[in-house]
């Protein structure tokens, strides 16, 4: 059995034999360009030198964009790919096949089942180094996952150095400057990532709101955030200014991040101070616009624009199908069935999307509420229609968002070795049955996990059962709620507006019915 996750989706063939590595090698490049090598030879120590040729790479144009064919023989190897990312993913693949500096001889044809393959890092919440995002890059990458959605603001603060609006920056003390976001991107470059920001709009806006007040409704200062929640304080959305101020930062923005995708949120914005705003209602008459959804269909159409001339796709939460207007040709990410009617519609008409569904894809909350095997045998849906029947589907992409988790360690528990069963979900296909086979192949890589310094949750965890199970669920529950003050706990309520799909999916996916009678005491205060 070819022992790595994810578990190659092409035809593969072991031989008896083995391969070694030698400290330094020869390759023949043909017109392959050299950075596609970097993350193979910083992860094997070897050098490349004018010895024999010991890696080969060979142009086909017949395969796909991300596949590969590797041959492993006693004396050499051979990759067939397309283009670099292929060959990067080839060699991941032997970098994975590794013990010691001896490889097993065997063919490989593997090309990933999804083009997307993710995960959301939230660094705003809770600012997280550059070290630790590094970290987070080479795992997801020795998986084969090729997206960091690296969400940048939120109410709590701004994590970009920002030359044109230097406020934003200093007034959340804690951020990444220019010169380590574009190091970071180039890291992530050569292990076959793409990072895509994300800049909330126009709710999640306090951490620029602090900064530059004028931009919202009232042009009331505000300090940040302090706890997580939904917050009323958003931009405005009938002055001129917000939009040319949103344009000149994105400007700036874009240069930092090569990728032609860019997130713009749309998630949670409460439209409370636009309903009595002068400024949101005479856009509105002056635009035929007749309620706020529309309103922010407005917004974002504008936004939208302001990306498109810049060369980029916008992509937005699917919260933003809520507006009529909302542009048809965006990207969406789906996370909520609180709007899976809207969603639905999209993805009946061919929009592409990307699979982020909260109770199976969210690693925030702990292995009690999402363990392994429920994420493994995740088959993406959108209420009771399978993903797999939308021509727009694009992929998978797990998130996890850092309210309540303070340091690196602990996100490194959450996501290791947890992120791995998203990973061949989106490489190999989803909902595969032989869980204990996964398991055989995960055992190994949470060790290789480990070993390379990262945090991870012991193997007793990744599944829990019993008491312990209920009390860490219970006690999660509890504590995102008390962590909130009272007004902010009132606000997300209200502008979460949950329907009985998303309350019925809340109970039933997160806990068990023995949890139920305690849950419904807590809900409701006896």
């Amino acid at each position: 059995m070819i022992n790595i996750i994810p578990c190659p989706s092409g035809k593969t063939e072991e031989y008896s034999g083995t391969c070694r590595i030698p400290p330094a090698i020869g390759v023949a490049m043909e017109d392959f360009e050299g950075w596609c090598l970097k993350a193979f030879l910083k992860r094997t120590e070897v050098t490349i030198d004018e010895s024999a040729v010991w890696l080969k790479l060979v142009r086909n144009r017949k395969l796909d964009k991300e596949g590969y064919c590797l041959k492993i023989n006693e004396e050499n190897i051979t990759i067939e790919a397309a283009c670099e990312s292929g060959v990067i993913w080839a060699l991941t693949t032997v970098v994975n096949l590794l013990e010691g500096d001896t490889l097993p001889c065997c063919m490989i044809v593997d090309t990933p089942k999804y083009p997307h393959r993710g995960l959301s890092l939230d660094c705003t919440r809770n600012y997280f180094s550059p070290g630790t995002v590094k970290k987070v890059i080479e795992q997801i990458s020795l998986a084969k996952m090729n997206v960091l959605h690296w969400h940048l603001s939120d109410d709590q603060g701004w994590r970009i150095e920002s030359k044109k609006f230097p406020l934003l920056h200093e007034i959340s003390k804690e951020y990444y400057s220019q010169d380590e976001i574009k190091e970071i991107v180039d890291f992530a470059r050569v292990r076959g990532v793409e990072i895509i920001p994300e800049i909330d709009l126009p709710g999640h806006t306090i951490g620029i709101l602090a900064a530059y007040p004028q931009y919202s409704c009232s042009g009331k200062a505000v300090g940040l955030a302090e706890s997580g929640g939904i917050y009323r304080t958003i931009l405005c959305a009938g002055q001129e200014q917000t939009f040319e101020f949103i344009r000149q930062l994105l400007e700036e923005i874009c240069t930092l991040f090569p990728s032609d995708r860019f997130h713009i949120g749309g998630d949670e914005a409460p439209k409370n101070e636009w309903a009595k705003c002068p400024h949101c209602q005479n856009r509105m008459k002056e635009q035929g616009i007749e309620n706020l959804e529309d309103l922010q269909g407005y917004f974002v159409a504008n936004v939208a624009k302001i990306l498109e001339e810049l060369g980029k796709q916008p992509i937005g939460w699917n919260d933003v199908l809520l507006a009529e207007n909302a542009p048809k040709d965006i990207q969406i990410q789906y996370w909520s069935v609180n709007h899976a009617e809207s969603m639905q519609s999209f993805a009946g008409k061919g929009g592409r999307f990307i699979y982020s569904d909260m109770f199976e894809l969210y690693f925030d909350y702990p292995y009690s509420m999402t363990p392994i095997k429920k994420v493994y045998e995740c088959i993406p849906h959108i209420s009771k229609i399978e993903c797999s029947e939308y021509s727009g589907f694009c992929g998978l992409e797990a998130c996890i968002w850092c309210e309540h988790i303070k340091d690196g360690e602990r996100l490194e528990q959450l996501l290791f070795p947890r992120i791995f069963a998203v990973a061949e979900g989106a490489w190999t296909g989803t909902g595969a049955a032989d869980y204990e086979q996964f398991l055989q192949r995960l055992i190994p890589m949470a060790e290789r996990t480990a070993k390379a310094g990262n945090a991870c949750t012991p193997q007793h965890w990744w599944d829990p059962e019993g008491e312990a199970r209920r009390k860490e669920a219970i006690d999660y529950f509890v504590g995102i709620s008390s962590a909130m003050a009272p007004e902010t706990r009132e606000q997300t309520v209200e502008s979460a507006r949950p329907n009985k799909e998303f309350e019925q999916s809340f109970m039933t996916k997160f806990f068990r019915e023995s949890d139920l009678p305690i849950l419904l005491k807590l809900m409701t205060g006896e």
